[in-house]
């Protein structure tokens, strides 16, 4: 016997099949936890290897998803292997289709489905997870069609991808993992301001070939901790901090971009403008310590290495003979 010619099962979009979809995302927002979903933008993708290892995340939007993994994390979890300690961790999140839609993402195919590489903050674990795998037809066409997707993801291992959505609690993840350098700085004065740039070089900082990222400052301490380094850090230079604010005219109140005022005069008007002025001689800095890596030892294996190797040796090879 023919089906019910009534219900219109595997037509598109049809009345059930909206409602069984609202039943979903009703169900998940009651049931769910919020995450950022923040996709991820390649910079420069090896066509080889068909990965970008300087991958940048710009944007993060907060949807609901449901948290499939009932028993705790899966896979293979924490071991020892040849390469240390590794963490592989993996959780399924299950996503309906029109909410994520409803994110409105514009780059690559994401204004359909979600992509493998893309990174989602799992606030419980205050931890990023990366989609390695969509699976969209976990529920196999119920009242024909498809409501949701499940996203199969693993611990996120950083990088050094650059991280800047404007939201403190994410973008905090770089400024804590990504290789930075701690500098001791001499005589000065101002302040840095996290996120801002900061150079070397009496020629600007648009012609700077020395520039990198203020990640902490401890005004206390004179230490300056820069990230996202171009070029090569010396302690002959001095510190700069970019100027982010132009003086319009003389004696109007500018607002800079931390949202504080200062008042130009004839000497800044129509130059660039610091907030505090913040410009300081550099006096030294360790770029061999990893503050981030608990188990790192370069300090300690290159001071072995050199009571080892005799380096005051013109040539090890001649026996004495000197040639």
């Amino acid at each position: 016997m023919a089906t019910n010619h009534y219900f219109n099962h595997y037509g598109t979009n049809t009345p059930d099949q909206r409602l069984v979809e609202s039943i979903v995302i009703e169900s998940i927002k009651s049931f769910g936890i919020d995450v950022h979903y923040m996709p991820r933008t390649e910079v420069n993708t090896d066509s080889i290897f068909g990965e970008d290892r300087i991958s940048k995340f710009e944007d993060a939007r907060m949807v609901e998803v449901y948290i499939k993994s009932i028993d705790g994390f899966e896979g293979d979890g924490t071991f020892v292997s040849n390469f240390g300690l590794e963490v592989r961790d993996q959780i399924t999140f299950t996503i309906a289709r029109r909410r994520f839609i409803d994110l409105n993402f514009e780059t690559g195919n994401r204004d359909k489905e979600p992509l493998e590489g893309d990174l989602i903050f799992f606030p419980l674990s205050d931890s990023l997870f990366e989609i390695k795998h969509v699976q969209d037809t976990n529920v196999f066409y119920q009242m024909g069609g498809l409501q949701t997707f499940d996203l199969v993801c693993e611990l996120f291992e950083y990088a050094d991808e650059a991280i800047d959505t404007g939201i403190d609690e994410l973008d905090k993840i770089e400024r804590e993992q990504s290789y930075s350098i701690k500098f001791t700085l001499g005589t000065g004065a101002g302040t840095f301001t996290v996120g801002e740039q900061v150079y070397q070089g009496s020629t600007g900082y648009a012609n700077s070939a020395i520039k990198g990222e203020v990640f902490d400052w401890n005004s206390s301490t004179s230490l300056l901790t820069v990230g996202n380094i171009i070029g090569t850090f010396d302690e002959d230079n001095q510190m700069y901090e970019y100027p982010f604010s132009i003086a319009l005219e003389d004696g109007t109140t500018l607002l800079l971009d931390d949202g504080t005022t200062n008042t130009p005069n004839s000497s800044t008007e129509g130059k660039p403008f610091f907030e505090s002025g913040a410009s300081y001689a550099t006096t030294s800095f360790d770029d061999k310590v990893i503050s981030t890596d608990a188990f790192a030892n370069n300090v300690g294996i290159e001071t072995v290495a050199d009571s080892i190797l005799d380096f005051t040796e013109g040539n090890p090879f001649s026996e004495g003979t000197g040639y």
